[in-house]
């Protein structure tokens, strides 16, 4: 699938030409006249890059560029500020309000591309970065069950296996230690099921040599 853009500018022939160079680049293309119609179709067609220009009616550039970095679903996209306000204090507004990049007009075809094409890589390494980040939380969360489910599992064995060796012995009165035994691990996993469930800013810890695990317990000692 080919890179999405958004381009968005009230300028009818600034879009148009736009669309041509990035299109011809095989790029698939979308535009949007002013930024309240950006916002509706950036939630539709969620673009890898968005050229945005500043000055615009209804909702202007900067605040397009704050409504999608705000969003945690969109923040991924790469902003391209577009506009004739070249002042540095203009870029640096504009680098505040959450755009990554920012070009003055008009600006040489060239430039456009290769801001572009330095925007799609910015945008495959974060990607490349949340996958790794993902990997890493499934390997982290392995560990933890594994670490936290192992132990009750081991009490509960160990208390089958004391309770077989008196039935073995036919001392049916000590029977009752290992049925405590096997209640009080079975409420210990019910508890940690519940903490699995409740689980919302996860926090890693260190397990074994470079794998973590996660903190279910704050930092704090099990009980």
């Amino acid at each position: 699938m080919s890179p999405k853009i958004l381009i968005v500018d009230d300028d009818a022939n600034a879009r148009l030409i736009l669309t041509k160079i990035l299109a011809k680049a095989n790029y698939e293309v979308q535009e949007a006249k002013d930024g309240t119609e950006a916002m509706e179709i950036t939630k539709v067609f969620l673009p890898d890059l968005e050229i945005i220009d500043w000055m615009m009616p209804r909702a202007d550039g900067e605040q397009v560029t704050k409504w999608i970095k705000c969003d945690p679903t969109l923040k991924s996209i790469y902003i391209i500020l577009y506009t004739s306000k070249g002042d540095t204090k203009d870029r640096v507004r504009g680098l505040q309000a959450g755009a990554d990049d920012y070009i003055s007009k008009p600006a040489p075809h060239e430039e456009v591309l290769a801001r572009v094409e330095s925007g799609m890589r910015m945008r495959a390494l974060y990607k490349e970065v949340q996958e790794l980040t993902k990997r890493v939380s499934v390997l982290e969360l392995a560990a933890t069950v594994g670490h936290e489910i192992n132990n009750p599992l081991n009490v509960i064995y160990l208390a089958l296996d004391m309770m077989r060796k008196y039935i073995n012995q036919k001392e049916y009165d000590k029977l009752d230690k290992g049925i405590e035994l096997i209640a009080e691990t079975a409420e210990r996993l019910k508890q940690l099921s519940r903490k699995f469930v409740e689980l919302k800013d996860a926090r890693s810890t260190s397990y074994v040599e470079s794998l973590n695990m996660i903190d279910l317990y704050g930092g704090k000692e099990k009980k």
